[in-house]
């Protein structure tokens, strides 16, 4: 068998096209980019935003494979660095950041904000 030929039982020639028309039905709108965990590469987000000041994080409504961790809070530290939130330590809501993690590996992909716009960092 050749590669990519027509007899090669693990090659679609139309997978491409129907795999792009699911994401446009399932997913409208314009992207940036398509992200997938670092850590096992997972599709996580079909569409968002690329940051404007910061490479490297994206901006989503919503995301996929993904899990909230509520009860592991950060907050934005000295230099724009993610700090972990100590439970004594009061900050308004909106200063406040939920984790979240990819659902097949655990890996921490990002953070979720109190308007529940994802924060995806790669």
């Amino acid at each position: 068998m050749e590669p990519h030929s027509e007899d090669t039982p693990f090659y679609d020639a139309q997978a491409d096209e129907e795999d792009a028309q699911w994401v446009g039905r399932e997913h409208p709108g314009a992207t940036d980019a398509v992200l997938a965990c670092p850590g096992c590469f997972t599709q996580i987000c079909m569409v968002c935003q690329h940051h404007t000041r910061f490479a490297g994080q994206y901006r989503a409504r919503s995301v996929v494979h993904c899990e909230v961790r509520d009860q592991e809070l950060y907050t934005f530290g000295k230099r724009g660095l993610l700090e972990p939130l100590a439970s004594s330590t009061a900050r308004r809501a909106e200063d406040v950041f939920r984790l979240v993690v990819c659902s097949a590996c655990n890996t921490k992909v990002g953070v979720i904000d109190s308007d529940n716009y994802y924060h995806l960092f790669h």
